[in-house]
């Protein structure tokens, strides 16, 4: 199906049940890989960073990178293999938003610091994507 035809109301709740299974699932792995951050209580900045809240997200733009750039190149933004993965899956599993909650400790600690963190936030995601379109992924044949 073309990418800009609308939906027919059976079709957009398939798609809205993909998205929300997948986000399901990410959401939770997100939440169990976060029982791997260590709590501290220091009033240092860098033990404010979320580290393993930066690895997921770079982990999460490689794999939506390297799905979108291989196997599911070619597929309509409707698929619901595309909906399920990148949209559900790594969406639900990837959170920005909350990595920069975590800046603002940060920044109430140290303004450079908080730019610097930011920074690094963006840079790895940039790399990550980059290193995703370089490479090859292929889902094994049925």
């Amino acid at each position: 199906m073309p990418a800009h035809v609308t939906l027919s109301p059976r079709q957009l709740s398939r798609a809205m049940l993909a998205v929300a299974i997948g986000g399901a699932l990410g959401t939770l792995a997100r939440d169990l890989s976060l029982t791997l951050d260590p709590v501290s209580h220091s009033r240092s900045w860098i033990a404010h960073v979320p580290w393993v809240l930066l690895v997921i997200n770079i982990v999460g733009v490689f794999v939506a990178t390297a799905l979108l750039r291989g196997p599911l190149r070619h597929h309509d933004p409707n698929d619901t293999w595309r909906l399920v993965w990148v949209t559900g899956v790594l969406g639900g599993f990837t959170s920005y938003s909350s990595l920069f909650v975590a800046l603002g400790e940060i920044w109430h600690l140290s303004v450079s610091a908080g730019i610097a963190t930011g920074a690094l936030a963006v840079a790895s995601g940039v790399a990550a994507a980059a290193l995703g379109l370089r490479v090859r992924v292929r889902l094994p044949r049925r």
